[in-house]
């Protein structure tokens, strides 16, 4: 339980993304997962089969919905306060996290240009060295949020992300950390307005998620 839930929401901090526009993104997004439990309780392919290898993720405002592809169906709610709702294939509960608790300390942090391009957009680099290992995210400043709108979202390092970009959102982001490393890649995007029903967490008990 514990991989799958620190897996599943270092994810969250990838999933943000946004159109070919100067706008702020609305709409759905599709990406490409690789997962490698560094602690060894899953293999890779059980990685793949249990936690999955694509997301679709929903996203308007301050609200985002997750929805992982494994046999897990591992599936977040974020109603655009301070809390995360995670609901698993198999199931009858919401687990609950906070979204505004530090989980990692910055130590150090660097902007680099680079020749990768993606989806057409030439990217920049933001590397982020933390208590717990290291991150990198490829960004076009073009593709944005409103730089204040995860101001106050600490799970991953998203209020730090956005503030150092002036609300860019990461196209693909490579991540080595205690437990696991991590690659996602954005393949497909889909600008549209979205329902707010969306967003809404199905009815029912809420229980906090389990440390361990």
């Amino acid at each position: 339980m514990k991989n799958i839930k620190s897996i599943s929401f270092t994810l969250l901090f990838f999933l943000q993304f946004s159109i070919y526009s100067q706008e702020n993104f609305e709409g759905i997004l599709k990406f490409n997962m690789q997962i490698q439990d560094k602690t060894g309780d899953l293999a890779d392919e059980q990685s793949k089969q249990f936690v999955g290898d694509k997301q679709t993720y929903y996203l308007k405002g301050k609200k985002y919905k997750s929805e992982l592809n494994g046999m897990l169906k591992i599936t977040t709610y974020h109603e655009g306060r301070d809390t995360l709702f995670t609901k698993m294939n198999g199931t009858d509960v919401l687990m609950y996290s906070l979204t505004n608790v530090d989980e990692e300390k910055v130590i150090s942090y660097e902007i680099k240009k680079t020749d990768k391009i993606v989806l057409g957009y030439k990217c920049d680099l933001l590397e982020v060295k933390t208590n717990k290992g290291f991150h990198q995210y490829y960004f076009n400043k073009n593709l944005k949020c409103a730089p204040s709108t995860y101001e106050n979202h600490k799970m991953g390092l998203w209020d730090f992300f956005t503030e150092k970009t002036g609300g860019a959102l990461s196209i693909i982001s490579i991540s080595d950390v205690e437990d696991f490393k991590s690659t996602i890649e954005l393949i497909a995007i889909e600008r549209k307005n979205l329902d707010d029903t969306i967003f809404v967490k199905p009815d029912l008990p809420i229980v906090k998620m389990p440390e361990n």
